[in-house]
């Protein structure tokens, strides 16, 4: 006959894991950001006030005393856009409205579009 076998179960051990002790770290960068930033705030209005206090202005201000005020023209009224040079405003403006806007540069264009009669 047929030996029956039968197995003996082996007891395990269960390991128990060691917990680790965790510091947590202490804030004190936090407090010495802190204190840095008031620091620097505290020096900032330190030097406000002193050079606000050694700073003396003396502002002289005439209002129109003389009535026969001209404006000055320039007499001069060349032009340069895109490197080509116009004797007014108005001739520019007369040139490049007939050429075709393809064959304009964006500074040309932008001339033509801004330009106001």
């Amino acid at each position: 006959m047929a030996k029956t076998t039968s197995k003996k179960s082996v007891a395990k051990k269960k390991s128990v894991a060691k917990k680790k002790s965790v510091t947590k770290k202490v804030a004190k960068m936090q407090e010495d950001n802190s204190m840095g930033i008031m620091l620097l705030a505290g020096f900032g209005l330190i030097l406000l006030i002193y050079f606000g206090s050694t700073i003396n202005v003396d502002v002289d201000v005439e209002i129109g005393q003389d009535k026969n005020i001209q404006a000055i023209e320039s007499v001069d009224e060349t032009i340069i856009i895109s490197g080509k040079t116009y004797s007014s405003r108005e001739q520019a403006k007369q040139m490049l409205t007939g050429l075709p806007q393809s064959q304009l540069t964006y500074e040309e264009v932008n001339f033509v579009e801004s330009y106001k009669d």
